[in-house]
């Protein structure tokens, strides 16, 4: 079943990095729609060099989604701490970190042709568990965050 999911992944991303390239502006744009509000932290902790800052985010969205698939153990090991890192330290609540990995799902559904339903079906898979764990964090927030539901996968990406 990995394997099959891996060439998947494989398979999509391969796809939308021959179709759109870059996708850091696509990315951020989806992101900065739903979640106007964060561009200030990127301001912030971005230190002057802030469009630096918001492509290694998308990169690291992009590569989670990767890792989350091909090795899911050392993602979860990686995200649990950077998730409660960022809510504590940076004051990045979930819902902006589950943001940017949402904006990258719609850049990548754009891409997927009617045909690819089991791409689809992967990848919305990928993100419920992916923000079921999210969610189980959020307990551990020394700081709590809003408190409110993560939002759900935006229905556009995906209809």
């Amino acid at each position: 079943m990995a394997e099959d999911r891996t060439k998947l992944v494989e398979r999509s991303l391969t796809r939308l990095a021959e179709r759109r390239g870059d996708v850091t502006d696509p990315v951020l744009q989806a992101f900065y729609a739903r979640h106007p509000d964060a561009r200030a932290s990127f301001e912030h902790h971005g230190l002057g060099h802030m469009r630096e800052l918001e492509g290694r985010m998308v990169a690291e969205s992009v590569f989670l989604l990767l890792q989350w698939v091909e090795d899911p153990a050392t993602a979860r090991i990686d995200q649990g701490t950077a998730i409660v890192h960022h809510n504590d330290t940076l004051l990045v609540p979930s819902r902006w970190y589950l943001g940017m990995v949402d904006a990258a799902l719609e850049v990548l559904f754009e891409s997927l042709p009617a045909e690819a339903a089991d791409e689809r079906d992967m990848w919305l898979a990928v993100r419920a568990d992916y923000a079921g764990f999210v969610e189980s964090l959020r307990s551990e927030f020394f700081r709590q965050d809003d408190g409110l539901p993560l939002p759900d996968f935006p229905p556009t990406a995906h209809t």
